[in-house]
């Protein structure tokens, strides 16, 4: 490593020599000192790129060597005089390794989508102490000298050609073989022109295995799921998200909206990415940013699920909310906590409510014939809105539907209208319009 980076800051010195002063070349002048880019300036010529690259800019040019050059060539097939001959194959390529600002490798934003004068993108990433760059094509360069200043941009010698995307989503998918029934998938729901469009969009992907996983799951034959349409146009278009969102994009602990309508909520796991679905079911994204024309892709070892249950359904569907279904039932709440909503709720448990009970000396059977004060309890732990633990406001007054408030602190205890405290014990049980969120303590308002 340390004789590479010798070399690195040799070459750099050579070409910082040739392009320094107060008289810095242009990207082309510095080109033609340079007996290693010898056909990357070729290149240029044949694309009738020269007076570009020679104007005032600022650009940034990531420059394959004369070995870049040749080895891809071996790796199309192909020779010189044809590549070189077919202008708008070339200028396409040529256009790939610039852009339109001078970026210093300090600068090269790392992990994120560059996008390139031809249009599309490359994603910087970091390589062995050094940089390198994804193509469009998944393929990487590496950078072997970096910030050869020029009177009109910066050069990055790289030891590769990039190439710019050829598939869309769908062509990169029926590409790989893991995506075999997701391919049958998309035909099947009639989503190949939706996923072949411009876009760009962001597509986390299951594998084979995930799908045959959720035919065990679900107790269904993949034909029996493939014909289903409506069924599969709404699992499919769940995994996609509008916009190109490579991994370092993805908002971790925030809701995500899908193309289906509903959200899912990606988490920081130890070493990556999981992602929790409507219906509270893990997956992990097990590859990362595989680029596309139209965008990205994400693999996951699980197929996503769009909630099928609302607030009050998830409730009756979890064993430690029996008293809260039956208080809710009681004040005739369940329309209002199965409205769309958006609504986030605070939920205490059957412990809880025991708890309460203690505490005001009064039984359950009490309680929920006190409709007035049932209301006023109940409807005290819910907030208006999709409230995710990650965007819950702390320290402030969080007004409830109630009217009264109640303030979380950093460690997920909130304090209530009555100075009593209630923890957070479990966050982000999403369901079909809104969230909940597990406390281990009835909230009561000021009286």
């Amino acid at each position: 490593m340390q004789r590479r980076h010798l070399l690195l800051a040799t070459s750099a010195a050579v070409l910082l020599t040739a392009c320094g002063g107060d008289s810095d070349p242009n990207l082309i002048e510095a080109l033609e000192v340079d007996a290693d880019l010898s056909l990357l300036l070729e290149a240029v010529r044949a694309a009738g790129l020269e007076g570009t690259l020679r104007g005032s800019g600022p650009f940034t040019l990531f420059a394959p060597t004369n070995a870049a050059f040749v080895a891809l060539l071996t790796e199309l097939g192909t020779t010189k005089d044809a590549v070189f001959g077919d202008t708008a194959l070339l200028t396409a390529v040529l256009t790939t390794h610039v852009l339109g600002a001078e970026v210093r490798s300090a600068g090269v934003p790392v992990g994120q989508a560059v996008t390139t004068l031809q249009g599309g993108i490359v994603k910087p990433v970091a390589v062995g102490g050094g940089l390198g760059l994804v193509d469009g094509r998944n393929r990487t360069a590496n950078v072997i000298a970096a910030d050869i200043r020029c009177s009109n941009g910066v050069i990055h010698k790289i030891d590769r050609v990039l190439l710019p995307a050829d598939k869309d989503i769908v062509q990169t998918a029926i590409a790989t073989p893991q995506f075999s029934i997701l391919v049958e998938a998309v035909v099947a729901a009639g989503l190949v022109d939706a996923l072949s469009a411009p876009g760009p969009l962001t597509v986390f992907a299951p594998t084979d295995d995930a799908f045959a996983a959720l035919l065990a799951e679900l107790g269904i034959t993949k034909d029996a799921l493939l014909a289903d349409t409506a069924l599969l146009t709404a699992v499919l278009t769940y995994h996609v998200v509008p916009g190109r969102v490579l991994a370092s994009g993805v908002p971790a602990g925030e809701a995500v909206t899908t193309l289906e309508g509903g959200i899912f909520k990606p988490t920081a796991m130890a070493g990556g990415l999981a992602i929790s679905d409507g219906r509270n079911r893990v997956s992990n994204i097990v590859v990362t940013d595989v680029l596309a024309s139209n965008g990205v892709i994400h693999v996951i070892d699980k197929v996503l699920l769009p909630a099928d249950k609302d607030i009050v359904q998830t409730a009756i569907a979890t064993p430690q909310f029996s008293i809260l279904v039956e208080a809710v039932v009681a004040a005739g709440l369940v329309d209002a906590l199965s409205a769309p909503g958006p609504l986030t709720v605070f939920a205490p448990t059957d412990d809880a409510f025991a708890a309460l009970l203690t505490e005001l000396g009064i039984t359950k059977d009490a309680l929920l014939a006190d409709t007035a004060l049932l209301t006023a309890v109940l409807t005290y732990h819910v907030v208006d809105g999709r409230v995710l633990a990650s965007g819950v406001p702390i320290g402030a007054d969080i007004t409830t539907l109630q009217g009264g408030t109640f303030s979380v602190d950093a460690d997920l205890a909130i304090t209530d209208g009555r100075d009593r405290m209630a923890s957070i014990v479990a966050t982000d049980v999403l369901a079909s319009n809104g969230v909940i969120h597990v406390i281990d303590r009835v909230i009561l308002p000021a009286a």
